[in-house]
């Protein structure tokens, strides 16, 4: 099997297109646009408006909000006829059955995806009319056109190049939103499977490749490929039919020959990292559902009704008398602060600082090892191999199971897969209620959802499951599944579209003492889902006794949001105030005041304070309460980076004890949700988590430098979300 070879750092967006006409001594440098992501938190859309076209048939053409034509939807695979370089435009025809036409793209046009996992480029297509075609050709400089014959066998090669030759042993490999298994028989033929959820049980995963590691093997392969076909490379760009059709076809690839880097032209504006669009939705389940939590709850589980109730009046209460919510985040008594110079001295002590919380939090350290799983491209193949091996059980506890395809795609494996061992599923109600209220803003136009995914489990299937109620209206916002008591994953992704395909988030693969520690919290759960499950809670706990966490691996905490146990909140609040050097967090919900308080805190000791809060976020009164967040950080010297799209990863690093798991930065998760994170200081994984997730998403971002124009619905929305 052919080795990969290493990546270039060209991952930011316009970076290809920058690099390729930057280095062509044959064509002026299409400047890079810079990071798209430049703009404001409320502004995330754009529109272009095009010149008609004569001819074309209606059903083939999306039209824009103005009534002028948007883009064009390839209803047969497209051929280029001709195609030119003139400045920093690229302008080309084709034809689509006897239609000719024709259109335009530069680095402008370059698509901001809201992907992690892609970095090959995709630039969208403007369409020109024959005219204005005609007119640019003169003086330009001719593109080398190739036939979509040659885009197939090229693709072919490459699945030759990339399976390993060694019998039964699986190689995936993901585009876009495709994923696709391949491996070989004992006689060496090659088979694939569209899902890694269909794969062969006997034939385990071994290669997972995901998009930024194919971009090196396909540039420089495809340009060997071209020069053995014959095709002329002495030229700037080579355009390449790929014979796509559809409302999201990618007709075109230009290659740079001299760089090897590629990407694709689209005819259509990409709704990857959209929000989610109106689902239809039976409204009765909700009210049901809210019903059954309430009412039927103070007769089937009294204790933890009443005592919940109690709870939330009180923190409510709580939160109003020591003014969490008075004027949206501004600190008055640190406003006449001089923003000092970082510290240069060494952080917070971190034997000191495990002592500290076992006075506050309690001595809770197990022992384990924990793997990091970033993106939906790294997580889900590992998940459902996992799955797919199972021996005697599958637990699985989420916030949100989706009826979308990807999770209706998981169910049918679990379905079957309970045919063999236990699989037992808890679920938030109301959240996966909530959730499945909406689709993915890329889900495929053609498919029918189920009318209710815990039906869909359930039916034809030996799966138990428990759609847990939510007494004034709290949660399990807790993830975690245990496959067989001996692995255990944990962290932030829900089940579903938006975390395999679309946002960026992070899972951990646990191992060690520290996977009993999550199995009984399942199980403890699990038995107070039931009928009368206060009682059934009861005699659970006098029944197992905890279990012996002893064994190998570094120390690991496990972190709690139970009602009036806010382990995850009391433990962060304290790491910020004993926080000397260096603070690095990453959350989508940003509205705890006195979390932003102790920031401020910090960065007024000499510590670099660091946040990260997405572009593009998924719920509007946290998007607006965000402004007031990141403006009072930056007015007390903190740097915030805003993540290219929807990052929906929960971590935090503060001097080397780092934090990470299911908790937002919110009311909800610190203390009304039931969570689950996990602590840890040990030194390799901190560097890795570093790495791997705050430099790179860091390097990813936008820094904001100057206060973002706020207003008085930015206020009113903090003042809720502290209620949040």
């Amino acid at each position: 099997m052919r080795p990969l070879p290493c990546l270039e750092d060209e991952r930011k967006p316009g970076a290809i297109w920058y690099v390729i006409f930057r280095q062509s001594p044959k064509s002026p440098a299409w400047r890079s646009p810079g990071l798209l992501f430049c703009l404001t938190l409320a502004s995330l859309a754009w529109g272009c408006s095009h010149t008609s076209k004569q001819g074309l048939p209606p059903e083939s053409v999306v039209q824009g909000v103005d009534g002028q034509q948007e883009a064009v939807v390839l209803t047969r695979p497209a051929k280029a006829v001709d195609a030119f370089l003139l400045g920093e435009d690229l302008f080309f025809s084709y034809l689509e059955g006897e239609l000719v036409r024709y259109g335009h793209s530069n680095a402008d046009a370059r698509e901001n995806l809201s992907l992690h996992q892609e970095w090959i480029p995709v630039y969208q297509v403007h369409p020109v009319d024959a005219g204005a075609f005609g007119s640019k050709a003169t003086g330009a400089q001719s593109v080398t056109t190739v036939g979509s014959e040659h885009w197939e066998q090229f693709l072919t090669n490459l699945e030759e190049t990339l399976v390993p030759d060694e019998p039964r042993q699986g190689a995936l490999i993901q585009v876009r939103d495709h994923e696709f298994f391949y491996y070989r028989d004992t006689q060496g033929n090659l088979h694939w499977n569209e899902k890694l959820s269909l794969r062969p049980p006997d034939v385990p995963l071994v290669y997972n490749y995901r998009l930024e590691d194919l971009e090196a093997v396909m540039g420089a392969s495809l340009h060997d490929y071209l020069s053995d076909a014959g095709v002329d490379l002495d030229v700037t760009l080579v355009l390449i039919d790929t014979g796509e059709t559809g409302n999201a076809a990618r007709p075109f690839v230009f290659f740079a020959p001299e760089q090897r880097k590629l990407g694709f032209l689209s005819l259509q504006p990409s709704t990857f990292g959209s929000m989610p669009t109106a689902y239809a939705t039976d409204t009765g389940k909700l009210g049901w559902h809210l019903t059954r939590s309430h009412l039927f709850e103070l007769f089937n589980r009294p204790v933890s009704f009443l005592s919940r109730g109690m709870f939330f009046v009180v923190d409510t209460i709580t939160d109003a008398t020591r003014g969490v919510v008075i004027r949206t985040f501004r600190f008055p008594a640190l406003d006449e602060k001089t923003i000092p110079p970082l510290n240069e001295g060494p952080g917070m002590d971190l034997e000191e600082w495990e002592r500290e919380l076992d006075k506050k939090i309690g001595p809770n350290t197990l022992t384990g090892k924990m793997e990091l799983l970033v993106g939906g491209d790294a997580f889900f193949p590992r998940y459902i191999d996992a799955v797919t091996q199972a021996r005697s059980s599958i637990k699985i506890r989420t916030y949100i199971f989706d009826r979308d395809d990807f999770a209706t795609e998981f169910a049918d494996l679990l379905k079957r897969r309970s045919q063999e061992t236990e699989v037992r599923i808890m679920l938030d109600g109301l959240g996966t209620l909530m959730a499945q209220r909406k689709s993915a803003g890329t889900m495929p136009s053609d498919y029918e959802a189920p009318l209710g995914i815990t039906l869909y489990l359930t039916e034809d299937s030996s799966i138990e499951l428990r759609s847990l109620t939510n007494p004034w209206f709290a949660g399990d916002h807790t993830k975690t599944s245990i496959i067989d008591g001996e692995r255990a994953f944990i962290g932030g992704m829900n089940i579903g579209r938006e975390y395999r395909w679309e946002w960026h988030d992070m899972m951990m693969e646990v191992s060690g003492p520290i996977v009993k520690f999550i199995d009984r919290e399942f199980d403890k759960t699990w038995a107070h889902a039931q009928v009368l499950g206060d009682f059934v809670y009861s005699g659970y706990m006098i029944a197992n006794p905890e279990p012996d966490y002893t064994g190998d691996g570094y120390p690991i905490r496990p972190l709690l949001t139970l009602p009036r146990k806010s382990q995850i909140y009391r433990a962060q609040l304290e790491a910020l105030k004993h926080s000397k050097r260096r603070v690095v967090v990453e959350n989508a919900y940003l509205s705890d005041t006195e979390i932003i308080y102790e920031l401020a805190r910090a960065r007024l000791r000499g510590v670099d304070v660091r946040v990260i809060v997405p572009l593009e976020g998924n719920h509007g009164i946290m998007n607006a309460s965000n402004v007031i967040a990141v403006n009072t950080l930056l007015r007390y010297g903190a740097r915030v980076f805003t993540y290219p799209g929807m990052s929906h990863i929960k971590a935090a690093n503060y001097d080397g004890w780092v934090c990470l798991g299911s908790a937002n930065f919110d009311k909800l998760s610190f203390r009304v949700n039931k969570e689950m994170n996990l602590a840890t200081s040990h030194p390799e994984f901190v560097r890795q988590l570093d790495e791997t997730v705050f430099d790179a998403d860091m390097e990813a971002a936008v820094e904001i430098v100057e206060p973002l124009p706020e207003g008085w619905g930015n206020s009113f929305a903090s003042l809720i979300a502290t209620q949040l």
